[in-house]
């Protein structure tokens, strides 16, 4: 299907929070934006330039009508939104797309551009092992200098080191310090009526801040008739609402990035996530893996504006999440459902490691 690959530029800060309620003596702080964040500001840009009246929408999706069939009613090119897929966003500076660090790479402690180390399988386990599933293999290195784990997030030139076996170089790292801020704010509800302060109604609230410099890069991939409203071109944006506060961003196109492919080789083959994913569990079902750096969970929920609630919180696997696999496995196209794939949850790349020792 035919890809538009965009740009988003902020055109001022960035607001992202989950479902949590939000009133008066709270403080709301924005974390960094997730696929479903794009996905509907994506899907809600393409469905208003099609003009489809989000009432009569929001209408029959509270009846229980499914998206696609939803849309049927609007013509051909606002029911061809319904088969747009969305991957992204990912962070980029100078235009460079970055990725999360994978999370078996490890950085020299207290050494500043310190070396940088990967963990790998074992060729067998260790005294007193206890894995999460039989006959599972413990991840080591070699050396022992004393380490911690990589932060920030990694160049493609870096990622693609790491996917062929080897270890991405120092320079491979962009700390997040060079991307984004947080800026503190705190603010007063207004009676209207009064054109005063209401007494007590005071909050906090954080946004993010991204340098001027920083960016963020997605992929719409669907068909022609239901893309045809997103840009062409760099020097004709479109302006897009992104996250809360009535944050908007400017949507250019943009270079297609280029993604690591690598050929099988060495002792086995890698997984690497580069978006949260919802497995019900740390890894996917289809897969067995021999070992695995899988990061801690994070909890998303957010609001549906069509049915007017919140969504259910679901417990992800972050970005970054590695799964070692034997040699000669195939893995599947889509490591979870076709509606959170559509969104851009659970995209991966494939990679190669080799045994330690």
């Amino acid at each position: 299907m035919p890809k538009r690959c965009l740009q988003l530029k902020p055109l001022d800060s960035l607001f992202f929070r989950d479902a949590r309620p939000f009133e008066a003596a709270s403080r709301a702080a924005s974390g960094r934006p997730l696929p479903q964040t794009l996905a509907g500001a994506v899907r809600t840009l393409l469905l208003e330039q099609h003009g489809v009246p989000f009432d009569r929408l929001a209408e029959q999706l509270k009846q229980g009508i499914s998206f696609a069939k939803a849309l049927a009613e609007f013509g051909t090119a606002a029911t061809a939104v319904a088969n747009v897929r969305i991957r992204g966003p990912w962070f980029t500076l100078n235009g460079e797309v970055l990725t999360p660090v994978p999370a078996n790479l490890r950085r020299e402690k207290k050494v500043p551009e310190g070396r940088v180390f990967r963990l790998d399988p074992l060729h067998s386990p260790l005294p007193g092992w206890r894995p999460e599933r039989p006959n599972m293999l413990p991840l080591w290195r070699r050396g022992r200098e004393a380490v911690e784990a990589a932060t920030g997030l990694l160049k493609l030139s870096g990622l693609r080191r790491f996917l062929e076996g080897d270890v991405p170089e120092p320079d491979d790292f962009v700390p997040t310090s060079d991307l984004y801020e947080f800026d503190n704010r705190t603010g007063i509800g207004m009676d209207a009526a009064k054109n005063a302060a209401q007494e007590g109604l005071i909050y906090g609230i954080q946004m993010l801040v991204l340098k001027c410099q920083a960016g963020l890069y997605a992929e719409v991939c669907g068909p022609a008739d239901a893309l045809a409203p997103l840009p062409l071109a760099k020097d004709a944006p479109l302006l897009m609402p992104f996250g809360g506060e009535g944050r908007r961003v400017a949507v250019h196109a943009a270079e297609q990035a280029d993604w690591p492919q690598v050929p099988p080789a060495l002792d086995g083959r890698l997984v690497l996530l580069t978006a949260p994913a919802y497995f019900n569990g740390w890894k996917p079902p289809a897969l067995a893996p021999l070992a695995a750096a899988v990061g801690p969970y994070q909890a998303v929920s957010g609001w549906d504006l069509a049915l007017g609630g919140p969504k259910p919180n679901r417990f992800m696997v972050p970005a970054g999440s590695v799964y070692f696999l034997p040699p000669h496995i195939p893995v599947p196209n889509a490591l979870v459902s076709e509606e959170d794939a559509a969104l851009g949850w659970g995209s991966f790349l494939e990679g190669n490691w080799n045994y330690v020792g």
